[in-house]
């Protein structure tokens, strides 16, 4: 579904975010520009770059280095970031991708810092009331959007009809799902059922003529494919996605455990190898590059703290799809056809 002609994009990467920096994220982005043809900035300490680079045998040719001389932890407040840290690689990178039209941030460092010097830089998209966080969960052949992942602790009923919009166009442009199904996290499938945020915004959502809105959806029922689109605050978005990575990592250590018991268990996991090692791609995270805050101007990809080069590279795809498909742009119109 692209529909941006250009195919100039420049994508902006924090060099030294995420628990792998700046090794992995300079990987990874000299294999996206490798692939995908990309201008590619790294933004962070040049000569950390450099170095790097140089004793992994990589070349930087064609990629930009930009210098920031300030780092930030995961333990610095977003306020004092916006404060203190100007001098970052996570504020520069955002604000360097708010002066170019056909650009995007990719940072895996400290999420909130990260929302704060986006939302300062890069601003809201005019009629959003709060950007938010779309994570694309796989359940095996199939995934859903789940929006908002953590954005947005406290939320009013038409923030989430927005979420539930921008969730339905993420879904389509990015992922490819026609007409996704919207659905609303909640206790029951009842219309009545649920705290005061999700019942008046259930009529919400239901009023809303362009989703494909089919009600309540209760969080086992999610893992069902019955939504392509899970709406919910932050707050119960981020304890589901928590709970998600959780279970995951609980399960394949189990499936691993079983597996190295003994010798006949040894001997039987070499014939399902190829088989589980397909069943991880397909719940692995890095397939997918990270979260993209919706609501502004720019696109954004939070990637996770533990992303390797695979995450970044497929970031970058994420990317440059959301340029060429004017992300920004549906959602803005799809925004001012509701208010």
């Amino acid at each position: 579904m692209l529909q941006n002609n250009s195919n100039y994009c420049s994508i902006i990467i924090d060099a030294m975010g995420g628990d792998f920096a700046p090794d992995e994220i300079i990987k990874g982005s000299v294999e996206a520009k490798e692939a995908y043809n990309a201008k590619i900035s790294l933004v962070g300490d040049a000569d950390k770059i450099k170095k790097s680079a140089e004793s992994n045998g990589i070349s930087l040719n064609g990629i930009e280095i930009i210098p920031a001389y300030q780092e930030v932890s995961m333990n610095d407040s977003p306020s004092e970031v916006l404060k203190k840290k100007q001098n970052s690689s996570i504020y520069i990178g955002s604000q360097l991708a708010s002066r170019e039209t056909n650009s995007a941030f990719i940072s895996a460092g400290n999420t909130g810092a990260v929302m704060a010097c986006s939302l300062f830089n890069i601003k809201r998209i005019d009629g959003i009331a709060r950007p938010a966080i779309a994570v694309v969960i796989p359940l095996g052949n199939k995934k859903f959007v789940l929006i908002d992942a953590g954005a947005n602790m406290d939320c009013k009923p038409f923030y989430l009809k927005q979420f539930a919009i921008m969730g339905k166009i993420y879904s389509e442009n990015i992922i490819g799902v026609k007409n996704p199904k919207v659905a609303l996290v909640n206790v029951g499938s009842e219309e009545k059922k649920g705290n005061e945020l999700t019942v008046e915004c259930y009529k919400l959502l239901k009023d809303c003529p362009i989703i494909n809105f089919i009600g309540n959806v209760e969080g086992r029922e999610l893992f069902k494919g019955a939504a392509d689109v899970a709406v919910c605050d932050g707050f119960i978005g981020n304890i589901i996605l928590k709970s998600i990575e959780g279970m995951a990592d609980l399960f394949f250590g189990e499936i691993k455990q079983i597996l190295t018991s003994s010798m006949l268990a040894k001997i039987s996991a070499l014939g399902i190898m190829n088989s589980l090692k397909n069943m991880k791609k397909k719940f692995d995270y890095e397939e997918y590059g990270g979260a993209q805050l919706l609501g502004l101007n720019r696109p954004v990809i939070i990637s996770h703290g533990s992303s390797k080069s695979k995450s970044i590279k497929n970031a970058v795809k994420v990317a440059i799809d959301s340029i060429k498909t004017d992300l920004t742009v549906i959602i803005s119109r799809a925004i001012k056809e509701i208010n």
